[in-house]
């Protein structure tokens, strides 16, 4: 197993970002930005609801993950079959540890729907073709639309040790919270940001759904690291807080990488698995 530490990491960031729509790297697509666009695979859709004042949350009106009832309760990863350890695919697990029904989607998949602590498997490609700047979100009920999602993003299979990067992004907006877990690479990083932020967001990013709740965190400028937005969304060290977070002096990367081969992606995740 070879992992890449955070004192190399510093030293490669430029190819990280050369992989990831998620900073503000050159060359960076329309499509790789818009998190709710088109594309290609198999499965369901969503709905939502409550009433609010204009400019202010009620917050009665919130999008709750939890239910009002604590998490869910996800499967103990043993129980996961449906990936298998060296059978030459690039697997992802979709996990839904909210309380709630879950819509997860991708850029290169159509996605599905999930009951609470369900999950599901999609084999994405092989675990040696290069797999290039892929993002997946969820969300409960109403879809907020594209770049209001929570995003967790990878690039597989790279040229460089057989790396797969991956973080957790908020450059654009939170609506969920989300955990990243390297399948049987105990030494490899989990990326956690366990928490819903959307009682607490800042007046200027609260979004709301057709029906006046509050679903997503939005950052009104992604590249903006002083924006009320983006130092709120700082408090979660594991992920992207604006677009050019893996730049900010002693700040460590949120950008992982490891020669791993499949991965679970887990919503409204505890707070350590």
């Amino acid at each position: 197993m070879i992992l890449l530490h955070r004192t190399v990491l510093s030293s490669v960031l430029v190819l990280g970002a050369a992989h990831f729509g998620c900073s503000n790297a050159p060359g960076e697509t329309d499509q790789a930005r818009e998190s709710g666009g088109s594309a290609s695979g198999g499965g369901p859709n969503s709905s939502g609801g409550a009433d609010t004042s204009p400019g202010e949350a009620s917050w009665g009106a919130v999008d709750d993950p939890f239910g009002g009832q604590g998490r869910g309760t996800p499967p103990d990863p043993a129980s996961i079959t449906c990936r298998v350890e060296g059978d030459e695919k690039t697997t992802l697990t979709f996990v839904n540890g909210c309380a709630r029904n879950l819509t997860f989607r991708g850029s290169d998949i159509n996605g599905g729907d999930l009951a609470p602590g369900a999950f599901t498997c999609v084999d994405i490609g092989s675990d040696v073709e290069p797999l290039s700047s892929k993002r997946y979100w969820g969300f409960l009920g109403e879809d907020p639309g594209g770049e209001h999602h929570t995003l967790a993003e990878f690039t597989f299979n790279t040229d460089f040790y057989d790396f797969d990067w991956y973080n957790i992004s908020h450059v654009d907006a939170h609506n969920l919270p989300v955990q990243i877990v390297p399948v049987l690479r105990p030494d490899c990083e989990v990326l956690t940001c366990a928490e819903s932020w959307l009682r607490s967001c800042p007046t200027e990013g609260l979004f709301e759904d057709s029906a006046g709740t509050v679903v997503a965190c939005v950052s009104p400028d992604r590249d903006n690291p002083t924006s009320p937005v983006a130092e709120f969304f700082e408090v979660c060290d594991e992920a992207y807080a604006w677009s050019g977070d893996d730049q900010n002096g002693e700040d460590p990367s949120p950008m992982r990488a490891c020669a791993g081969e499949d991965w679970d992606i887990v919503f409204c995740p505890e707070a350590e698995r």
